[in-house]
Order: structure tokens, then sequence, then C-alpha cells
């Protein structure tokens, strides 16, 4: 070995090799763009599998008295009878019921008490619920006025829609009915399922305690009454009592009783007056 060959450190850079040999580029690996390409359609199928098992959930999760397509076809027709407000005073199970039953009315939103007075005009009762956020009020689940879409939430399984005037109540998750009411310049809100085809919708009671409570509820003969309780009540309470009853379907309307429910009479006599110091929705009843 000669001395220049002995005299080689490890700091020293040695080529072995001819004049044609080059490092090999490092190239990024196949399977580094297969993994990221296998976590993608994996996020993608759970998603996938997320919303089609949310979607079966609320279909299946409440039984029905009818389904969306039997609610779109009844909002076709007008409500029967005279036009009129009939005030009812039953007890059932120890609950104390006031019922008004609606006949020949037509319904639409306002979002300020009206002038009751105005002898059109047979009945005012709140409707969806909402929070302040801010110096903004956002309502709760669904809400379309006039064809707009205000809010969206399908949560609350109860709702009732309005088109030209002919308001049905149901529950219902699915979107068919708010795509409805929205292509026809209807209203539409949401609230909680009280009664569903004759049974109760306790996964829904996120109220406790006792309080007065109303509702909408549709009967066998499919009349449409308002109720409220005289006493305060728990959701349980309530929802048992508008089963014994006879309502097939229910669903729950913010606020508690009014003190002296505004109604008019079939022949035309004014009852009450509608006192809200609140910004609540408002549903009002015309002939």
């Amino acid at each position: 070995m000669t001395k220049e060959k002995e005299h080689i450190s490890d700091d020293d850079v040695v080529i072995i090799g001819g004049s044609e040999w080059k490092p090999e580029k490092k190239q990024d690996k196949p399977y580094r763009w297969k993994l990221i390409a296998f976590i993608l359609a994996g996020i993608l199928a759970a998603a996938s599998l997320y919303y089609l098992g949310r979607h079966i959930f609320y279909s299946k999760e409440f039984i029905q008295t009818r389904n969306a397509e039997d609610i779109i076809t009844a909002l076709a027709q007008p409500m029967k009878g005279k036009a009129g407000v009939t005030p009812l005073s039953e007890e059932t199970m120890g609950v104390k019921l006031r019922i008004y039953r609606l006949d020949g009315l037509k319904a639409h939103f306002a979002d300020t008490v009206p002038d009751y007075t105005n002898p059109e005009i047979y009945l005012v009762t709140r409707s969806s619920d909402y929070k302040i956020i801010g110096d903004r009020k956002e309502i709760i689940g669904d809400f379309i006025a006039g064809g707009k879409v205000v809010e969206k939430s399908n949560w609350r399984a109860g709702f009732m829609a309005i088109v030209d005037g002919n308001a049905q109540i149901g529950i219902d998750r699915s979107k068919k009915i708010a795509k409805h009411v929205k292509q026809n310049g209807g209203s539409m809100f949401r609230q909680m399922a009280l009664v569903s085809a004759g049974t109760i919708c306790d996964n829904q009671f996120i109220l406790k305690g006792k309080v007065t409570r109303c509702a909408y509820a549709r009967d066998r003969q499919g009349s449409l009454c308002f109720i409220e309780t005289e006493n305060p009540e728990t959701m349980y309470g309530f929802a048992y009592a508008l089963i014994e009853y006879g309502f097939i379907d229910a669903i729950y309307i913010t606020g508690g009783k009014q003190p002296d429910l505004f109604y008019r009479t079939a022949d035309g006599t004014p009852h009450g007056s509608y006192v809200d110091d609140k910004p609540h929705e408002l549903v009002v009843w015309t002939r």
C-alpha cells in the first residue's frame, strides 16, 4: 500500500466507480400515495355510513300516523267546517285541559302580535322556539316563511306546515315536506314531538319539571286543536293525557298557557286577548 492510500482519513471523500456512475435519487414511494388514497376513501365511507345511518334512524324513530306524501296531499285540502274556534274544558288522567277545536280556518305566520280586534282573526298562538345570540334572535329548528328558508335543523321531529293557508301538523324528519313547502311559497316551523300515532315521543322530552303546557294536536277524525293545561304538568303527564283523550299526533308549543287566550267562536264573538312580551314567532288563524 502506498503512502498516499495510507493517509486517507474519514473526512476525505472517495468516489469509487467509473465516470459513468451517478448517485441514485430518492423517489417517493408508491405506497405513500396509496395510503393517502386509502385514508381519504375511509373517511368518505365513514361519512356516508354516518349520514345513511342517521337517515334510517330518523325515518324509523317514530311510528307514524301519516308519512310525508300523505301530509303533502292533505296540504292541498282546506280545513272543513264553518270558520270558528270551539272551546272545551276536559279532565283526563288528572290533567285539566283547555281544548280549542279549529274549523274552517286558514293560517299564516306573524312576528308581531296582530290587531286581533279585526273580525277576520280567530286565534293567535306561539309557534317555534328561539334563542337570543348577542342582539340577534335565532329560531330553533326548520323555519320557512313565505317560501324563504330562515333556519335549518330537523332534530325536532314535530312540525306545522302551511301551504295556501292550509295547515297540517305531523311527526316526520324527512326533507320532503320542507322542500314542498318552499317550492309552493308556504311556511313551516318545527317543534318537539309529543305524540306520534298514539304513542309518546319521550326522546324529544328535553324539558323537565312542571309548568303549564301547550300543544297543537290532531284526532282520528282529522280535527286540529290547540290545547293548554290549566295547571303545571310534566311533559310525560301532558303527553299521556293527550293520548288518553284521543289525540293521535301532537307537537309541543312553547311558552305555557295564556292568561286569557284570544279566540273567536263561529258566530264571530271574540273572547280574551293576546298578551306576549317576548319576540315569539306566531301562528295567526283567519277565516
